[in-house]
């Protein structure tokens, strides 16, 4: 169990980001069935968390992304999610690894990233490199 309130945080937060990235990689690719795949696992996985301040928030920017295959609806809610997470990432203070809050100028939208390098997840491969890191943490 993850407890995101005030103890243990930093290395609980992990399987959260690592969630996250497996929907933004699958987004990045197109590919709206493994989406929905990583979409309801990491629904799953924050439903199953004791209370903590973004699960609400959390759970909210999931519901539209796991009711849907059509890609750019996903594409549309996971800016609600990317921006919550962050936060999430902002206030427990510490990861395994940096986690890049990348902008996508084009969409006016974020998204994180564990890598420098842009993977747009918002466009895929039409637009693969637009985009900017913003913060880094």
């Amino acid at each position: 169990m993850l407890l995101l309130g005030h103890s243990a945080v930093a290395q609980n937060i992990n399987p959260l980001i690592i969630g996250y990235m497996d929907i933004k990689d699958a987004l990045v690719k197109s590919d709206s069935k493994t989406a929905t795949t990583a979409i309801l696992a990491l629904q799953a996985l924050v439903q199953s968390e004791a209370t903590f301040p973004e699960k609400t928030a959390l759970l909210d920017a999931l519901k539209p992304m796991s009711k849907t295959n059509d890609l750019e609806k996903q594409r549309t809610a996971f800016a609600d999610l990317s921006t919550t997470l962050w936060k999430v990432v902002q206030r427990v203070g510490k990861t395994d690894k940096t986690v890049y809050y990348q902008y996508c100028p084009m969409k006016k939208a974020y998204w994180l990233s564990l890598e420098k390098e842009i993977k747009n997840p918002y466009y895929g491969s039409s637009m693969l490199t637009c985009g900017k890191i913003a913060e880094t943490h």
